[in-house]
């Protein structure tokens, strides 16, 4: 599936409009394999960043959102905001030691 990121917005800034986008995006996550498509999309902030890709990075965790999605159309700039957000969530996963 192809989730438009545009379709949030051209300026995606705001913690309210990442929670928005969340409730939208988390379950196409568990039903299989999305492509984030940022065509068209002008500003990625880290609170937006963090309400959708932190939460997923932390609910999912790296290895699994890696399995699951792509991106595609999104500038190196933002990219490297969104994938900020994402390792910094993902490290406050809990581990698991297994005695």
């Amino acid at each position: 599936m192809i989730i438009a990121m545009r379709k949030f917005g051209s300026a995606l800034v705001t913690r309210k409009a990442g929670r928005d986008a969340y409730a939208a995006i988390a379950p196409n996550i568990r039903d299989g394999n999305v492509v984030f498509d940022f065509d068209g999309v002008d500003t990625v902030t880290n609170s937006f960043s963090d309400e959708v890709f932190g939460r997923l990075a932390f609910e999912f965790g790296m290895d699994e959102l890696r399995a699951r999605t792509r991106f595609v159309n999104v500038s190196p700039f933002w990219a490297k905001v969104i994938r900020t957000t994402m390792d910094t969530r993902a490290a406050q996963r809990p581990t698991l030691v297994c005695n």
